[in-house]
């Protein structure tokens, strides 16, 4: 919850009616099948990520290049990842897109966030901050806590320093 501002954490009651999503045995990509869905039932997509995979990148993809608004925050690293195959390809056809904004910021971002017109997306770091949890998610369609995904997301993009890629 490191990446989490003080503020926002004392709205924690807004994500209730959340649902937590686990990887099992049987379905070891539950959580990250799960936000795909979230990014391709999507209007508009709100996005802060510290890790990045073809999926993702092809999903994002496929989502600008339907229309709809894109507004993603990385980390530096990831950043410097989307300069190599396979992304850099990808990443230079969307710049041509005005619906497509991508900025990164010069610290570790210890979240992955997906905010849609349709649901919030939450994965945290697990309890020691050094490795970012992929087996767990946080998944809501109630408006309570797609709002308050929106304010962490606002909250990024306007309290830090970016650079537009």
């Amino acid at each position: 919850m490191e990446g989490i501002p003080d503020f926002l954490l004392k709205e924690i009651g807004c994500l209730y009616n959340s649902m937590i999503f686990h990887d099992r045995r049987t379905k070891i990509l539950n959580v990250y099948t799960n936000q795909l869905k979230t990014i391709k039932e999507a209007e508009h997509i709100h996005g802060i990520s510290s890790v990045i995979t073809e999926g993702y990148a092809d999903s994002i993809s496929e989502k600008v290049k339907e229309g709809a608004s894109v507004e993603l925050i990385i980390p530096l690293h990831v950043a410097e990842e989307l300069k190599q195959s396979p992304y850099a390809e990808k990443l230079e056809v969307l710049k041509s897109y005005n619906n497509f904004q991508l900025r990164y910021k010069n610290e570790d971002l210890k979240m992955g966030l997906i905010v849609t017109d349709k649901c919030l997306a939450l994965s945290l770091y697990k309890r020691r901050g050094i490795e970012y949890d992929i087996t767990t998610g946080l998944f809501s369609s109630d408006q309570k806590a797609i709002e308050w995904g929106e304010r962490l997301f606002g909250y990024y993009k306007r309290e830090a320093g970016f650079t537009k890629i």
